[in-house]
């Protein structure tokens, strides 16, 4: 695509944003603080709505992906933004990831694999989207985070493992940096919500089964490293204390501390974008090798980041892991 055509799209979100802006200042789509939340003062929420439809006019006038992967985004979008409005019931949040899920597999034309394969895709999937909505509690975190991993698959794409147009990476990388400017700042102006977290989400995941499926390299799912440790160990934490997983906390160990050390949010997000950077930066080194090295380097790897974050977490709380 010609260079100008990626500036009219980033002037065309800018102002998707300001006409969003408006119609949540106008119907009160906003997020007040509360126990749960780590923000000050009513802030704009939902703004990711704008992510997912450039993401969903593109590919439906590309056609890159399929129909299908816009229709499970435009299911996904907007039962998060009915979630951030209304606050739905998991009861039809999560049959509506799993479709959406089906969606994707349908897009990829992968239902000739056998039901046990498809079952633990969906699950893998579904576990993913929620982690990405779990993790969304502090500025910049989603959509700084977002950029490491789809910079990351720009790079596979284009000096690895070509899997899908690259102007398509592009786009959403487009969607994501503009939602960035009015949420990687000390005081937000917006927070991307449910529908954002999901939206991007369901990007990721469709890149992601696409990349393993023509690379036969399961590895890649390690580009979500730094959310698959903080989610896994959190929800542990939260089982053994009897607690309803599905409900919002500020358990997570970047909540933790920056409610600890009064760290700046932009900081936290920082050192997950850096961490998760490296990781991928090792992944796209080790996934050449034979597959009994690459079992042994991103085991060594899981398990001191796994010790490394019980050993954070218990210096920070007084809960045990």
């Amino acid at each position: 695509m010609n260079s100008w055509i990626y500036v009219t799209c980033s002037v065309i979100l800018i102002l998707l944003f300001r006409v969003y802006f408006v119609i949540a200042r106008k119907y009160s789509i906003v997020d007040l603080p509360n126990h749960r939340t780590m923000h000050k003062g009513a802030t704009i929420r939902g703004g990711g709505i704008v992510i997912s439809i450039a993401i969903i006019i593109f590919s439906l006038l590309s056609e890159t992906p399929g129909w299908m992967f816009s229709f499970g985004m435009i299911l996904i979008a907007s039962v998060g933004f009915l979630d951030d409005v209304i606050d739905l019931s998991s009861k039809i949040r999560f049959p509506a990831q799993v479709v959406s899920i089906l969606f994707i597999l349908a897009d990829l034309e992968m239902f000739h694999l056998n039901l046990a394969c498809l079952a633990l895709i969906v699950i893998v999937a579904a576990g993913i989207l929620n982690a990405y909505n779990f993790m969304d509690g502090i500025n910049g975190m989603t959509g700084g985070y977002s950029l490491i991993v789809l910079f990351s698959l720009v790079f596979v794409n284009i000096n690895v493992q070509y899997f899908i147009s690259t102007s398509f990476l592009i786009v959403a990388i487009l969607a994501v940096l503009t939602f960035n400017i009015y949420n990687f700042r000390n005081k937000a102006v917006c927070f991307a919500g449910d529908v954002g977290s999901l939206s991007v989400a369901f990007v990721v995941v469709y890149l992601l089964i696409k990349l393993i499926f023509e690379s036969q390299q399961l590895g890649y799912l390690l580009f979500l490293t730094l959310y698959g440790i903080d989610t896994v160990f959190t929800i542990v934490q939260r089982l053994a204390n009897k607690e309803n997983i599905f409900e919002a906390h500020r358990k997570h160990l970047f909540q933790v501390i920056v409610r600890e050390t009064d760290m700046p949010h932009l900081y936290m997000s920082a050192i997950y974008m850096f961490i998760q950077a490296l990781i991928n930066f090792m992944v796209i080194l080790i996934l050449p090798m034979p597959l009994e090295n690459q079992m042994i380097y991103f085991g060594i790897a899981l398990v001191i980041l796994s010790l490394i974050y019980i050993g954070l977490k218990k210096r920070f709380t007084s809960e045990t892991v």
